[in-house]
């Protein structure tokens, strides 16, 4: 292949980890078949990146060193799907045996307008790697299992640095959506990242204005990824220190995450002191949402592609403004475990005080005993039926108060009172 013996021999080595996934029958079918005519193949980005760093590898991208019209004459030789989606851009993607795969050509950007550029094919892989985004992305992986690394960037990969390949300001320019990746893959490896490179902050603050050219379903997808951190607070504070924040949520109230995160680290805490119920989600994106988000926010508006089901929920975090956590049983009776955590995190965080070192203890104590109620309140049964009240001659409107009344009882004595003593109530 041109230049690759231009590739230093120490850039060329047999992978150190786990690379089973690129011989499973699908994906060896479509290699048989992408090579059968002499094109040289490599799996490049997010498998390989993913893989190195011991995660479920999902999609395969696949780098080819033939233009996008060979690649579709060569899959057609077998039973699958090809779909036209970036084809100008030089990908082919294709459907195989319920896996999706995307081939894209070695390519060149000629010129670039944010999401869209003008590229020329080559048969170069380090020109093409020289226009990836990031420098643990620039890994290719052979069909041999032996590591191609034209740039010389393994080390990023096994430090979890985030860097950008060559000139930020041309990367961003590239493609505007790097911006929210950059700070997507910083929440990855917060404590690797602790000092970011100035000039890649320099560049993002200098261009934070070109996120709004992105598309609604790009945003959110990053966004989502960013909001289910488990180390959110500093990535929001990197964002806001770049600007970026400012123009996705000017009325963002950055003390409120802040503390909506250290009470999650503390009820992990407590959660794993527990033998029980460890399965629970603490980061909820939609919660951190909700925080950020103002209905003043010209951006969330327009600019944010919620599902139906997200949106919904997204209300339903704005609407509890009041001290739930003050009333746990009901809210675990009420909404279950997992959405009473949420809940009690919400209120806490909206209703609380600081949440320092020194009142680290006391609040521990606090969501201690607040998740022992929420479990204990989704796990209870409330006793009486409509059926119990109407054999005593209820009915009507005042079935439903009475009803009411027991259930509050009930629940405020924590789920103390039994049936017979609701019943001598009635």
């Amino acid at each position: 292949m041109k230049n690759l013996r231009l590739i230093p021999r120490k850039n060329i080595f047999p992978a150190p980890f786990d690379v089973s996934w690129l011989h499973r029958p699908t994906i060896k079918k479509l290699l048989f078949v992408l090579q059968s005519e002499g094109a040289e193949v490599f799996a490049v980005g997010g498998c390989v990146r993913d893989s190195f760093w011991k995660k479920k590898v999902e999609e395969i991208d696949l780098a080819i060193n033939i233009d996008p019209i060979r690649v579709k004459h060569l899959v057609s030789k077998i039973n699958c799907k090809v779909l036209d989606v970036g084809i100008e851009y030089g990908t082919v993607t294709v459907l195989l045996e319920g896996r999706k795969f995307e081939i894209t050509s070695f390519r060149k950007d000629i010129n670039t307008f944010g999401r869209k550029a003008k590229v020329q094919y080559t048969d170069d892989l380090l020109e093409d790697a020289k226009r990836r985004d990031f420098t643990f992305n620039t890994i290719y992986l052979n069909t041999n299992d032996l590591i191609i690394d034209p740039l010389g960037n393994f080390s990023d990969l096994k430090s979890g640095k985030v860097k950008f390949v060559g000139d930020p300001n041309a990367r961003i320019d590239e493609d505007h959506l790097r911006i929210l990746r950059y700070f997507r893959f910083i929440s990855k490896f917060p404590a690797e990242n602790k000092v970011p490179d100035q000039i890649a902050l320099s560049a993002i603050e200098k261009k934070r204005h070109s996120i709004l050219e992105l598309s609604r379903e790009r945003i959110w997808s990053e966004l989502k990824l960013i909001l289910s951190s488990h180390s959110v607070n500093i990535v929001i504070s990197l964002m806001d220190k770049t600007g970026v924040l400012a123009v996705m949520f000017p009325h963002a109230r950055l003390d409120l995450v802040q503390r909506m995160s250290r009470l999650e680290k503390i009820l992990v805490k407590v959660i794993n002191e527990g033998n029980e119920f460890r399965h629970l989600d603490v980061y909820d994106p939609i919660r951190r949402l909700a925080l950020l988000s103002d209905e003043r926010d010209h951006f969330f508006k327009t600019m944010l592609s919620l599902d139906r089901k997200e949106l919904k929920r997204l209300r339903f975090y704005r609407l509890q403004v009041n001290r739930i956590y003050e009333s746990c049983h009901s809210i675990g009776f009420r909404y279950g475990t997992q959405d009473g955590i949420h809940l009690m995190l919400w209120s806490m965080t909206i209703n609380g005080g600081h949440v320092g070192s020194e009142a680290e203890k006391e609040t521990q104590m606090k969501l201690k005993c607040c998740h022992k109620k929420i479990i204990e309140g989704s796990l209870a049964k409330f006793p009486i039926s409509g059926d119990d009240l109407i054999n005593r001659g209820y009915s009507g409107r005042n079935l439903g108060s009475t009803l009411k009344e027991l259930e509050t009882a009930w629940i405020e004595s924590g789920f103390s009172l039994s049936r017979c003593q609701l019943l001598e109530r009635v």
